[in-house]
């Protein structure tokens, strides 16, 4: 193999004879493996010399090197012509330094992206990201994380639902892609809900400041308390002011109801547990209740909505079924 690496050395400096060039040919024909070497070889070679690698090598030195070694072997048949066995070596000592400025510019050019990955299914996930940050997934959700060294950027890719705790870095861009929909941290605190089958997008700023927006649209910025919605069908943006209490409840595990209608509170319930509680009649879901939980147990939800408005509760295989006379 040591012949064949000169062969290719002297081919890949242009200086060989057409009888070699026709015997490296021979030798690549011979078998899939010998024409693969050659091939990564010349393609260390080709990405050397596209990049314009700028880097200095004292050539003299690095044969200084090599002539030692000739020295020592002088008396090896394999190099009793020793005026071609010093060609022939200065040869392999610039391929050395080739090889390296070859890597070197590759490495440079094409850092290590770093990435990370975490998903959820039935139950909640948290986790720290590899720049510090902290991200709290909802159930059935999913993000991927990577860091570009060279642009200094952070991208995450986000399906379902999170809420971020970001490690600010203004020389490093923190940027959630959300579908067609994208939040650039600005020092900040909120969280994302962004499932594949519903129509919005929806963010919400617990601190800081975020912006909101897509590639075509530039959107708007949220700060702390606001929440902002994007409509796919429509492709627009819009805010309010207040911010749903309970928006954070599959993380927190408080739930604050005031005077809040009881459809929309056992859908919020039925959204965190996991839990499949109906209501007998339509009426009773304009019943309104005031009343908040803290990490309390499903069971005990259930038991003080149904003593509040006077309900009775019913199990049917996995259903739990609310009846009652209705509200005024």
């Amino acid at each position: 193999m040591n012949d064949m690496d000169d062969l290719i050395g002297k081919v890949l400096a242009k200086e060989a004879s057409g009888e070699e060039e026709a015997l490296l040919q021979n030798w690549m024909e011979q078998s899939d493996s010998n024409r693969k070497y050659v091939e990564q070889i010349s393609l260390i070679f080709d990405k050397a010399a596209a990049n314009h690698v700028q880097t200095q090598f004292d050539t003299d030195a690095a044969w200084k090197n090599v002539k030692t070694k000739i020295h020592s072997e002088k008396k090896s048949a394999k190099f009793r012509n020793l005026n071609n066995g010093f060609q022939v070596w200065r040869i392999a000592a610039g391929i050395v330094i080739l090889v390296s400025a070859g890597v070197f510019a590759y490495q440079w050019l094409n850092p290590r992206i770093e990435t990370f990955a975490v998903a959820s299914d039935a139950t909640t996930v948290q986790d720290t990201l590899p720049d510090g940050s902290h991200a709290f997934l909802n159930k059935n959700s999913s993000l991927t994380y990577e860091y570009n060294p060279r642009k200094k950027t952070r991208q995450v890719k986000l399906k379902g639902e999170s809420f971020f705790d970001i490690k600010h870095e203004e020389e490093k861009p923190f940027v959630i892609e959300a579908e067609d929909v994208l939040v650039r941290d600005i020092g900040t605190t909120f969280n994302i809900k962004a499932y594949p089958d519903r129509d919005t997008v929806e963010v919400v700023v617990k601190t800081g400041e975020v912006q909101f927006y897509t590639l075509k649209n530039p959107g708007l910025n949220l700060v702390a308390g606001e929440t902002g919605f994007y409509s796919k069908k429509l492709r627009e943006f819009s805010k309010i002011q207040k911010a749903d209490t309970n928006v954070l409840a599959y993380k927190t595990g408080v739930f604050s109801f005031n005077k809040t209608d009881l459809k929309s509170s056992i859908s919020k319930i039925n959204e965190v547990y996991g839990s499949h509680i109906i209501l007998a009649n339509e009426q009773l879901g304009n019943c309104s209740i005031t009343v908040n939980f803290n990490n309390d147990k499903l069971e005990t939800v259930i038991e003080v909505i149904a003593e509040s408005l006077k309900l009775t509760v019913t199990r049917k295989d996995n259903q739990i079924i609310l009846d009652g006379p209705g509200c005024d």
